[in-house]
């Protein structure tokens, strides 16, 4: 039996589980950064979702701070001028007050609305990246099946060949009931 043929397949065979060893630790690595980068990506959108939150609260109460302010000025004013607080000037007041209002209720529905979005796109985020991990988990179980075959067909055909019988001629696979390409 010839010991480079040997060497050349036990080389072949250690190289490929070698490479295989190493593609499957890189695609445990890519997919865990995928889902790692994702949860990243999703707590930032919560937190910008829970700033905007404060933000707009914190602008809300500014905001009636100084419609009241605004008011008891026009109040004052009226008052000064010697006009009564009904009728007329109570009709503006109440007008003024209702814009105020408005404006205050659309920058808050539109505050809730932008949350909304962030916290949807944090999760649509997560979902994406544990596709992302799944589709490289599924790409490494099919590299690994395709090198266990490589080393199989490496094994088979340096048996077929006789190298691993003592007389050093040909062998024959045992029959496992498929049928071999011809």
């Amino acid at each position: 039996m010839p010991a480079v043929p040997i060497i050349v397949i036990a080389a072949s065979a250690a190289l490929t589980a070698a490479s295989m060893a190493k593609q499957n630790s890189a695609s445990k690595k890519a997919a865990k950064l995928a889902t790692d980068t994702a949860t990243y990506n999703a707590n930032i959108d919560i937190a910008q979702a829970n700033q905007l939150d404060l933000d707009t609260n914190a602008n809300i109460r500014s905001a009636r701070a100084e419609d009241k302010v605004y008011i008891s000025r026009q109040k004052t004013a009226y008052a000064a001028a010697g006009v009564l607080s009904s009728g007329s000037p109570l009709a503006v007041e109440a007008t003024t007050v209702g814009r105020f209002e408005q404006r205050i209720q659309q920058e808050y529905s539109n505050s809730q609305l932008k949350q909304q979005q962030l916290h949807g796109a944090a999760a649509q985020g997560i979902l994406y990246g544990e596709a992302q991990a799944s589709a490289i988990k599924t790409q490494n179980d099919a590299a690994m099946l395709a090198g266990g075959a490589r080393l199989l067909s490496t094994f088979a055909g340096a048996y077929n060949s006789g190298m691993f019988s003592s007389a050093g001629g040909g062998g024959s696979m045992p029959s496992l009931g498929w049928q071999q390409a011809g």
